[in-house]
């Protein structure tokens, strides 16, 4: 009995271990390219957890869209922000399906389509963020909730 409790312990204490290495440090913000519709915000990488993710999103779009001074200029007044991983950095398009930037004189770019989060407004006000299997949405009342749409 005392050995399983204590391999338990272990194993509790290495996952914890684990997780706070894999979500240590910050992320960085490498660069950002914006349209009237859309926003690519390159990183570094984000937090391992979906809602580490979403919690650093609430926490930083204020400084991202002051600091690259993104600013809807369309009807519905709503921008559309596209997060991807810089990867191996900016790159010439070549034959490979690259997102490319116009902001930016070629060659270098492009950046391999890494997409790590799309956080978006939905018509009723609400915020969603959408992942590969998931997509959550952030109610007017800050409550965040798993959406059955996917």
């Amino acid at each position: 009995m005392k050995k399983t409790v204590f391999v338990l312990a272990a194993l509790i204490v290495m996952g914890t271990s684990l997780n706070l290495y894999l979500n240590r440090g910050g992320v960085k913000i490498i660069d950002g390219h914006g349209n009237k519709w859309t926003v690519s915000v390159i990183v570094d990488r984000l937090p391992l957890s979906e809602s580490s993710k979403i919690e650093w999103w609430l926490q930083n779009k204020e400084s991202i869209v002051a600091k690259y001074h993104f600013k809807p200029d369309n009807p519905a007044d709503r921008l559309t922000y596209y997060i991807y991983s810089f990867g191996d950095g900016y790159q010439e398009e070549e034959n490979e399906d690259r997102l490319c930037f116009e902001d930016m004189k070629p060659p270098k770019n492009c950046i391999d389509k890494n997409l790590l989060m799309v956080v978006s407004k939905t018509r009723n006000g609400d915020i969603e963020f959408r992942f590969d299997n998931a997509v959550y949405i952030r109610n007017k009342e800050g409550q965040i909730y798993q959406s059955e749409e996917e």
